[in-house]
């Protein structure tokens, strides 16, 4: 049986695997009680990042650093 990696919680919850890798995955998570732990636990910090850190996505771009930028890509 194949041993579920922090890579493997990753791209599960990133939605990065094809179906039969996800498949695997959770048939994998479900008989691990460990992996089933860890993959929670993971999923319950990914979440609260979310929250904390998410806001910053609809902040406007100081007019600074839009001056840089297109000083450097211009």
């Amino acid at each position: 049986m194949k041993r579920v990696t922090m890579t493997d919680i990753n791209a599960y919850l990133d939605g990065a695997l094809d179906e039969r890798e996800r498949a695997e995955f959770e048939s994998v998570v479900e008989s691990d009680p460990d992996a089933k732990a860890l993959l929670a636990q993971h999923r319950q910090h990914v979440e609260a990042l979310h929250r904390l850190y998410d806001p910053v996505l609809s902040e406007e771009v100081p007019p600074r650093m839009l001056e840089l930028l297109r000083k450097r890509n211009g």
